[in-house]
């Protein structure tokens, strides 16, 4: 069995500014150590709301993942969480002063080098880890995700695109901080150049260029050259990692997507939650869980 880590915050405040995707509103985003086990959350600081990053706050998975509470919407969050997850981050204080996080480059790097510049910091007790303990399965039209129980969270994640810049990609990862800093941070957030009207007509990608997005011609990417000759299926596994983190925990387990997207993901998650038969606390830890931290859990993100 795997040695149970320490909890992780970080050294010290840092500010990351930029401008939204779909909004191109500014935003400064300002990521605090936490002092506690908090999880992690969000401060929206113009209103006061506070928003755990957890499953039952998602109110829309159109095209990013969308946190709400009290009137407020946090939108784009996913990036910022998947380096979080990455780089085994587990209680950070979020604030932000604006409706979405800035875009940057498209890829969660920025936020793993912020993260970096900051420094990370072990708190004095250890990380409470999700063990899957039976399969769950969710199957959409044309499209599927399940766990199954693995000793490390390992995912495959395969996309098929009738794009001839795309098409059929494979991607397997384990989850380290170094492979996910090395071979998923990078990559990008993408669409075909042929998307962007209808985007523009519902009022999204109004912040999107080629600076912070992959952009699929009829020949090719816009942008010139990839970063990774499967960029598209990397970023797919680098928001699902991101969107893993609204378990509120750590988890353990071999997942299987298929074409999936933002909302499956969240769909796996919520149905994580709702079954507490299908997964345990990791029995190593230093101070044990009792199964009423379990059903806790499940209570906590599954409640509004």
């Amino acid at each position: 069995m795997l040695c149970t880590r320490h909890s992780q915050t970080l050294a010290t405040p840092i500010a990351v500014h930029g401008n939204g995707l779909h909004s191109n509103n500014h935003c400064t985003v300002t990521l605090h150590p936490a002092q506690k086990a908090s999880g992690i959350e969000f401060y929206h600081s113009p209103s006061g709301v506070t928003i755990p990053a957890l499953a039952n706050y998602v109110k829309d998975c159109s095209l990013a993942t969308t946190l709400a509470k009290d009137g407020i919407k946090l939108q784009t969050v996913e990036h910022l969480l998947s380096a979080l997850s990455g780089l085994n981050i587990d209680h950070l204080t979020i604030e932000l002063n604006s409706e979405e996080l800035p875009i940057l480059d498209g890829s969660a790097n920025p936020w793993v080098q912020a993260i970096q510049r900051a420094g990370i910091l072990q708190m004095p007790f250890s990380s409470k880890i999700m063990q899957i303990i039976k399969p769950i399965e969710i199957i959409g039209k044309d499209k599927w995700i399940r766990i199954t129980p693995h000793p490390e969270l390992l995912i495959d994640y395969t996309i098929n695109f009738e794009h001839n810049s795309i098409g059929h990609q494979h991607y397997s990862f384990i989850n380290t901080p170094k492979n996910y800093e090395l071979n998923l941070g990078a990559a990008r957030t993408f669409c075909m150049e042929q998307d962007i009207k209808f985007m523009h007509s519902r009022g999204l990608a109004k912040g999107g260029s080629l600076e912070n997005a992959i952009v699929f011609g009829p020949n090719g990417p816009l942008n010139g050259s990839l970063r990774f000759n499967n960029e598209a299926v990397r970023h797919k596994t680098l928001d699902l990692l991101g969107d893993l983190t609204l378990l509120g925990a750590p988890v353990e387990g071999f997942i299987e997507a298929f074409c999936a997207g933002h909302a499956i993901h969240v769909e796996l998650v919520k149905a994580i939650l709702s079954d507490v038969n299908a997964w345990k606390w990791r029995e190593d830890t230093a101070t044990k869980a009792t199964p009423s931290d379990q059903h806790d859990l499940s209570k906590r993100a599954m409640s509004a």
